[in-house]
């Protein structure tokens, strides 16, 4: 007797045996839709992103108008990458959870408050996606049980973003603003104490008084652009699209499902009524 069946036996098969096969299908069908009605709907919002061109961080641009013309406001690849790495941080993480008290809306009991914030943590990275597109954009996008949670979500990480780019250059123009500052305090010293060292040669307190003023100059012109830098930070990126609330869930997809189950269950029917009319042969 042959081991294996040809396909006009598996036809044959399947066509006396098609009412066993469709009642198998058409139960789990029944089975799949009844746990589609009981399980949760998640809703999907998506928000777009643009990085910034981090040149426009330079302290010049808020001084001179026309050095905006030389830079592009958009970043590139490299721009995105760095913006995709900051969403791997778990303080944009921790700052969404706090925010939006997630402890409390995933109904976390835990007796340490600190294991119930990380919990709501790692339940709201299952629950958030950073993507790159072909387009140099970032999609942020959320799935929560309610459309208007996930869209704040969604536009509360896009906030962050942006303002912890801010904050990197806000901290470096501060920085910087205050090492001018008290180089102009030293030189101003400096300055002071010149006429007592230098007294008995009156060209050389010249030269190094004028020398000093001039560097003061340049010190006030450095501090003038940091201020305005500071009073007008370059944008951390653009929003091409803000989250809005869908109208209808993302998950599960029904149709998807359904098909899938119907795919599955009619393999597995078949290949049992092969298999235990093979072996019932043998």
């Amino acid at each position: 007797m042959s081991d294996s069946f040809n396909l006009s036996d598996v036809l044959r098969m399947v066509g006396l045996h098609k009412f066993k096969i469709i009642t198998v299908v058409v139960l789990s069908l029944i089975i799949a839709s009844i746990t589609l009605l009981l399980v949760p709907k998640y809703y999907k919002a998506t928000a777009i992103v643009l990085p910034s061109n981090p040149e426009l961080a330079d302290k010049e641009r808020a001084a001179y108008n026309n050095l905006q013309r030389l830079y592009s406001y958009f970043g590139n690849n490299d721009d995105l990458d760095l913006l995709y790495g900051m969403t791997k941080l778990d303080t944009l993480y921790f700052r969404l959870t706090d925010s939006f008290n997630l402890v409390n809306y995933y109904a976390l009991n835990e007796m340490n408050a600190s294991v119930n914030r990380f919990k709501a943590k790692q339940l709201l990275k299952k629950n958030i996606e950073f993507k790159k597109n072909e387009n140099n954009q970032l999609e942020i996008s959320v799935w929560d049980k309610s459309n208007i949670k996930a869209t704040a979500i969604a536009n509360a990480a896009v906030l962050f973003l942006k303002q912890s780019e801010e904050s990197l250059w806000l901290n470096n123009y501060e920085k910087t603003y205050n090492a001018i500052k008290n180089q102009i305090i030293n030189l101003q010293q400096q300055l002071s104490l010149l006429p007592k060292q230098t007294n008995n040669n009156a060209n050389s307190q010249l030269i190094i008084e004028q020398a000093y003023l001039q560097q003061l100059v340049q010190y006030q012109k450095n501090l003038n652009d940091l201020q305005l830098a500071i009073q007008n930070v370059a944008p951390g990126l653009y929003v091409v699209q803000y989250a809005r609330p869908a109208v209808k869930p993302d998950k599960p997809k029904p149709l998807l499902v359904l098909v899938a189950v119907a795919c599955i269950s009619f393999v597995i029917a078949t290949s049992a009524v092969l298999l235990f009319y093979r072996n019932k042969r043998e």
